[in-house]
């Protein structure tokens, strides 16, 4: 050992294995000349020293822009733990002692950019062979609209789509942006990119685990990982979701500069940032990021994406244009898209429509140029006329041509909502166009009229000051405009959930007075003699028995249909259905839980990284000849053992 390690120009170790205990302390004291510590700015300063103090020079290689040594108690972060000794080195002799490699062969150079400008003084370059790269110059990617562009933002504000509130759980997590991820997922897999050449980062545990419940059964090679676990990494693609929606603007650890700069340049050819930008933009370097994805990408709305979600202020006014007394705020939240069912939405009245102030939604948050904004506005103005005019002609169906940017997409989506019309997107890649169409005004308001009149007596008695109908909707003129609001809906549905109560009570009183005629019936012709009063007792008394006995029987045969097999001594549970079957019908292809074994056998593929013979889990009892080599290796460990207790026991006699 002291020959190899005496002989040897470099030696690697690491911090710790370069310690005096370690094969090191075999070498004299001022054997080398140069210490080398990679990554420094991640290691802790006090490990760093255990190499230092092997040689009179030193070089630290790392960068102390990125995440910095992970420490797990709070109380010592803040009192300087945190500080790498790269950073305190850099912040005391400044850049006199910096050398920077200011070339990068890893990102397009519009991802670049951003983190040159933000974090690195705007010195980075990209070497010609990466600075344009991008996903359809790969092999057997397909050029689309999502492998042509380096920058993209799905931007949520406005939609609804809040992070999760779980109370006792400290980290977060986004339904709504996980199924937008999924989607963008799909595309670029859809192009030819490999589903092992992307990556999906989130900075929360719980936004982690969600998207692997959702993607990896799909993708098993799909990698979903925490910002912390991909620093040093690099893929092709990278999708990022930033989690945080919510009211009050709050971002959490987001606010970590260093964490977002590590997120973002992963990437090699593509990032896609997935967020509220209205939540994000309140912190001023996240703001930035979000005008910089603006200016320099695409920015899309997560209406393109699902079709299910309300706009988070959509609303509707009343046929006189006042707010209804008492009914508190319009917010429809998303949880209840349900209280206007499909093909029922408002539509403004004919003749002179008093039509809502259209809101930019989520552009307003970033900060373009003067030039961008009055163009904003002025696409605004044109759009909202020419849906004004849309509603008072006879047309039927307006078209928007695909040469519209997905700004403008965004701005009639929202308007056709606020305006109780129907838009849907048609078409494929540059193909697509926008549609808008009016709803039927008589159907919807014969039927709601109807409703709300059949439950306006019986209700008018019971009806508290908050439901009170505004002046605007107590005459008929209201009614007869065609227009719809959210309280008739609430009504209507309201009335159709009491008949179905109603529907299910008469069935269940029907059937058990069934059940107790036949029984009675049954029992009459068994015991004629007996009174009326003990026949009813009895009755009951049978009932019971038999459907006790019914369900131990039920429990007892093979879950499979018509068969009669007993599992009471032999058989098996499905960990899938949870049900009992017959040696026969066991296997979950025979008994209709094919699809369910399937995914957890992916998953349990995806999670071990080994394919295992059968359906079982892995065999862990050790190999027959490892055991015997282990067993031979432990006699003579004993051997050894013994032989110097005996050396010692002779030398002490003598």
């Amino acid at each position: 050992m002291t020959t190899v390690l005496t002989q040897a120009d470099v030696v690697l170790a690491t911090n710790t294995g370069a310690s005096p205990d370690g094969p090191l302390k075999l070498l004299p004291e001022n054997h080398f000349d140069l210490v080398v510590i990679d990554e420094c700015a991640q290691a802790l300063e006090a490990s760093c020293w255990i190499p230092l103090l092997k040689a009179r020079k030193c070089i630290l290689a790392g960068d102390h822009k990125q995440l910095p040594p992970t420490i797990i108690s709070h109380k010592a972060a803040a009192k300087g733990l945190s500080l790498s000794l790269m950073e305190r080195l850099i912040q005391k002799y400044g850049e006199s002692i910096v050398r920077m490699l200011t070339v990068q062969y890893r990102m397009h150079q519009a991802i670049m950019q951003w983190a040159s400008t933000e974090m690195y003084g705007g010195r980075l370059t990209a070497h010609p062979s990466v600075a344009h790269h991008l996903l359809k110059d790969l092999p057997g990617v397909a050029s689309t609209e999502e492998t042509r562009i380096p920058l993209l933002l799905v931007d949520t504000a406005g939609c609804g789509l809040f992070e999760l509130e779980v109370e006792d759980e400290q980290s977060k997590g986004n339904q709504g942006e996980v199924r937008l991820v999924g989607l963008h997922v799909q595309a670029l897999v859809n192009a030819g990119v490999k589903a092992k050449d992307i990556a999906v980062i989130a900075p929360y545990n719980l936004q982690v685990d969600m998207l692997r419940e959702h993607l990896c059964h799909k993708y098993p090679e799909l990698e979903i990982k925490s910002v912390d676990g991909f620093q040093g990494r690099e893929k092709e693609a990278v999708i990022l979701s930033f989690v945080r929606s919510n009211r009050k603007g709050e971002v959490g650890f987001l606010a970590e500069d260093r964490r977002i700069n590590v997120a973002v340049t992963r990437a090699r050819r593509h990032v896609a940032v997935v967020c509220d930008s209205r939540t994000v933009s309140n912190q001023v370097f996240l703001k930035r990021l979000m005008d910089y994805l603006s200016e320099h990408g695409e920015v899309r709305t997560a209406f393109e994406y699902l079709d299910d979600i309300v706009p988070e202020n959509y609303s509707h006014e009343n046929s006189q244009g006042h707010p209804e007394q008492g009914e508190g705020p319009k917010t429809v939240p998303l949880s209840t898209p349900k209280l206007q069912p499909h093909g029922q939405k408002a539509k403004p009245a004919p003749g002179k429509p008093i039509l809502p102030k259209p809101s930019i939604g989520p552009a307003e948050s970033m900060n373009g140029t003067g030039k961008e904004r009055m163009e904003v506005k002025d696409n605004s103005a044109k759009f909202k006329a020419m849906l004004v005019d849309f509603l008072e002609s006879s047309k039927a169906q307006l078209d928007f041509p695909p040469s519209l940017n997905s700004h403008d997409r965004m701005l009639l989506h929202q308007m056709a909502e606020e305006y109780g019309l129907q838009h849907v997107s048609t078409g494929e890649g540059r193909q697509r166009y926008l549609s808008i169409r009016k709803r039927p005004p008589a159907t919807v308001s014969a039927t709601v009229t109807n409703k709300a009149n059949e439950q306006a007596p019986s209700s008018e008695s019971e009806r508290t000051p908050r439901e009170a109908p505004s002046p605007g909707q107590t005459g008929g003129s209201s009614m007869s405009s065609g227009k719809v609001d959210l309280k008739m809906l609430h009504l209507e549905r309201m009335q159709q959930e009491k008949a179905k109560w109603e529907e299910r009570a008469r069935r269940t009183q029907e059937s058990s007075v069934n059940l107790v005629e036949t029984a009675g019936k049954k029992h009459k012709n068994e015991a004629k003699g007996k009174s009326a009063t003990k026949a009813d007792n009895t009755t009951a008394e049978e009932d019971i028995d038999t459907l006790i006995s019914a369900v131990v029987k039920a429990d007892n045969t093979c879950g499979f249909p018509r068969c009669k097999a007993s599992v009471t001594t032999l058989g098996q549970l499905c960990l899938h259905c949870n049900k009992r079957y017959c040696l026969s019908h066991h296997i979950p292809e025979v008994h209709g839980c094919g699809e369910k074994a399937k995914v957890h056998a992916r998953q349990r593929i995806s999670k071990e990284g080994v394919l295992y013979a059968g359906s079982g889990s892995k065999d862990k009892s050790l190999d027959p000849t490892k055991r015997a080599h282990l067993q031979r290796r432990l006699d003579k460990k004993l051997n050894e053992l013994s032989n110097q207790r005996k050396s010692k026991k002779k030398d002490q006699e003598k």
